[in-house]
């Protein structure tokens, strides 16, 4: 059953990657049709084409590899002015030229995309990357906000033995101390309800209600079996590092010390309970998320070679680093065959995987660069300030920007995104990242 579930883990990555491509493409085709742009095809995956129907002009279809996708209009590269002819790489500029204006027919001219307004075409080259966004936004309220994030309840789910066990594995020995709730006779189901006579509905309460002072004893009242039960523990503190509760980072003092605190140890385990979060505060999670993300993009030249080094190295690999498609996948498997938390736990983490896949396409299409949406996006822009230079200056309208001249850029970028792919793909064979240690 454990790989039953694993599979269908990686079944639902792949299902919901095709259908954050297509609508991606679909953010691409919709506002293309409205300016009246012809499209060709549209398209998910690459590759062999599996299946593809003709729906009016447009053929719709899927292909083999199901890594990607596109759609195809006419007159994406505007034809090249007299006197204006490339040197360098002229036949690979020539051809990809060639593919997008050969194919007009008299009744499609003006329909061509280069012949967009600047705003025109930075709707349609920013509609694939806002679906992408909003798709993830969706996925991250729904995980949050509709089923719930894991938090700590006030339910015991197990009571530990002793206070640190001295065993080979960490396990208790007979001449360890117990731990102060065995001590005190906690038993597993118990639920807090009051700590020092003051009622008690989360955690951080009962912590704020006990007396930071060594030896001291707590008074506790638990709900056992629908019947309260008075308890008095007395607890081990320990100092501990503080976590920044936005980051899950070590908070650290003016100097890079870690700043640290007393902190009580009982010696009981917590059950969870998936608590739905206010809709503005998964929505502000998402934001967040979109956020490391561009950190991570930016990071993205010294993460690549950080996971070289540990593929290939001895070094260890960040567990938060990049990963591959295929590394998105196993952990998407071990979340849905693990055994440690509810269907709905395990549904929640599916719609955060790939609400965040959904931010990672939204921001690493805005790259400025050919063949990315935002390569598109940085001509158009270009386009418009020039356009705007000239008729401030009184001259001719220059017309719209030549971007076929980049396409040898735009084969660079291709052949590096494929290098970096395939090391990700063997990192995450060699090294997986497993989210259980």
């Amino acid at each position: 059953m454990e790989t039953i579930f694993y599979i269908l883990g990686i079944v639902f990555v792949v299902i919901g990657l095709a259908i954050s491509i297509g609508l991606h493409e679909l953010g691409h085709l919709i506002p293309a049709k409205l300016f009246g742009v012809r499209v060709k095809q549209y398209m998910i995956g690459f590759g062999p084409t599996v299946w593809s129907s003709n729906k009016g002009e447009t053929e719709y279809g899927i292909k083999g590899i199901p890594l990607g996708g596109y759609i195809s209009m006419i007159g994406m590269f505007p034809p090249e002015k007299e006197g204006k002819k490339s040197r360098l790489f002229q036949s690979s500029i020539q051809q990809a030229r060639n593919e997008h204006l050969g194919e007009i027919s008299e009744e499609d001219k003006g329909r061509e995309f280069y012949r967009l307004s600047v705003p025109k075409k930075l709707t349609v080259m920013l509609g694939g990357p806002f679906m992408n966004f909003l798709l993830g936004m969706v996925l991250i309220v729904s995980a949050l906000s509709l089923i719930g994030s894991p938090q700590l309840s006030m339910t015991v789910n197990q009571v530990l033995p002793c206070v640190q066990g001295s065993g080979p594995q960490g396990e208790c020995e007979p001449i360890d101390p117990p731990s102060p709730a065995l001590e005190a006779g906690f038993e597993a189901g118990d639920t807090v309800t009051a700590v020092n006579g003051a009622r008690v509905e989360s955690w951080d309460q009962v912590i704020n209600q006990m007396d930071v002072q060594p030896g001291s004893a707590v008074a506790m009242e638990v709900e056992r079996d629908g019947e309260p039960v008075s308890l008095v523990v007395t607890p081990v503190w320990f100092e501990r590092a503080v976590f920044d509760p936005q980051t899950s980072q070590v908070v650290e003092d003016e100097n890079g010390n870690p700043v640290t605190e007393l902190q009580p140890f009982l010696g009981v385990q917590l059950g969870s309970v998936l608590t739905p979060m206010p809709v503005t505060d998964s929505f502000a999670m998402g934001i967040d998320a979109t956020a490391s993300v561009f950190e991570l993009v930016l990071q993205l030249p010294q993460n690549i070679a950080e996971v070289a080094a540990s593929t290939f190295g001895t070094a260890e690999r960040d567990p938060n680093g990049p990963v591959s498609i295929l590394g998105v996948a196993q952990i998407s498997g071990e979340i849905a065959a693990s055994d440690q938390a509810s269907f709905e736990a395990r549904l929640a983490s599916g719609l955060l995987i790939m609400g965040s896949l959904n931010f990672a396409l939204f921001v690493f299409n805005l790259i400025p660069l050919l063949p990315l949406d935002g390569g598109h996006v940085a001509g158009a822009l270009y386009e418009g300030a020039k356009r705007r230079g000239f008729k401030l200056l009184g001259q001719k309208d220059p017309g719209p920007v030549d971007t076929a001249k980049m396409i040898p850029v735009a084969y660079g970028v291709w052949a590096l995104l494929m290098g970096t792919g395939l090391l990700l793909i063997i990192a995450d064979i060699v090294n997986p990242i497993s989210i259980f240690g």
